[in-house]
C-alpha cells in the first residue's frame, strides 16, 4: 500500500474576467510511506498572493521532507509537540515570503495566502490549517465520520486569516488524525461549494465517488490531469467565481 496523489488548480471565472492570475497554489510530497500536501489560497485583494501562495506551498513541504528524511517521527508525535514543530515551518517559509517582499519593495500583506495541509502515514497524522479552506479524511472503516479541518472565517463571510497576518501563531490549528486512512482531501474555498456537502457535513459524495473511480483507473498524471479539466469546465462558472484547487491522496 501507497499514497498516490492527484492535484490541480484552476483560475476562477472572476478572476479571468479581471486579468487577475491564479492565486491558489499547492504542493505535495511523499516521503517512504508518510504524504505530506499543502494547498494554499492568495488573499484576493492583494496584488502577489499568488506568489506567496507559491512560495507557502513549496517551503512548507520542503521543511516537512527534510525533517522526515533525517528520520524525525512526525506523525507519531503528540498534538502539542507537533503543532510547536508546526510552528517552527511555517514561520521559515513566513520568512521566505518577507525576504521576497523586502527584495521586491513591497509590503508582507502583498503576498498574503492561507494554508492547508496533511501529514500522513496511512495509521495516524495531522491537518495543520491558517485561515478558510478545508481538509477531509475519509478513513478505511466506513462507519466511521469523515474527520475534518474546516474553514476559520473572521468577523465577516469573506474575512479570514493568513501566513502573513501578525497574529498567525494564533490561528494555526492542529487535528490530530487517529485512524486509518482511506483518502484525503485538500481543496481551497472555491472548490468546497461542489467537493463539499451543503453545512460541511462531508465530502459530496455524488461528486467525489466518479472522481475516485476515475483516479483508481489512471497513473497520478493523467488523474492530475483530468482533475484539471474537470476544475476548468465553464460549467463550475454558475457555482463559482473563485479559484478552485483539489488535493486527493488515496491510500491504495
Amino acid at each position: 500500500m501507497a499514497w498516490r496523489v492527484f492535484a490541480a488548480a484552476a483560475i476562477g471565472k472572476s478572476h479571468i474576467d479581471g486579468g487577475i492570475p491564479c492565486q491558489d497554489a499547492f504542493a505535495q510530497g511523499v516521503v517512504g510511506d508518510t504524504l505530506i500536501a499543502v494547498v494554499c489560497d492568495g488573499a484576493g485583494s492583494q496584488a502577489f498572493s499568488h506568489l506567496g501562495a507559491q512560495v507557502v506551498s513549496a517551503a512548507v513541504v520542503e521543511g516537512l521532507s527534510q525533517r522526515l528524511a533525517q528520520g524525525e517521527p512526525l506523525c507519531a508525535l503528540d498534538a502539542n509537540a507537533f503543532a510547536s514543530l508546526a510552528v517552527d515551518v511555517v514561520a521559515r517559509a513566513r520568512a521566505a515570503i518577507e525576504a521576497r517582499a523586502l527584495a521586491e519593495s513591497h509590503e508582507l500583506g502583498n503576498y498574503a495566502c492561507t494554508l492547508v495541509g496533511a501529514i500522513a502515514d496511512g495509521e495516524r497524522g495531522f491537518f495543520f490549517h491558517i485561515g478558510d479552506g478545508q481538509a477531509v479524511m475519509d478513513g478505511r472503516d466506513a462507519a466511521q465520520p469523515a474527520l475534518m479541518s474546516l474553514p476559520e472565517n473572521g468577523e465577516y463571510a469573506n474575512e479570514t486569516y493568513f501566513v502573513t497576518g501578525e497574529a498567525w501563531r494564533e490561528h494555526l490549528r492542529v487535528t490530530p488524525i487517529d485512524r486509518a486512512q482511506r483518502a484525503i482531501v485538500l481543496m481551497s474555498d472555491g472548490a468546497a461549494p461542489f467537493v463539499m456537502m451543503k453545512g460541511n457535513a462531508g465530502l459530496y459524495r455524488p461528486f467525489m465517488d466518479p472522481v475516485e473511480r476515475f483516479l483508481a483507473t489512471v497513473s497520478e498524471a493523467d488523474g492530475s490531469r483530468g482533475l484539471a479539466g474537470t476544475l476548468e469546465d465553464p460549467r463550475t462558472y454558475t457555482i463559482t467565481g473563485d479559484d478552485k484547487t483539489l488535493l486527493i491522496a488515496l491510500w491504495q
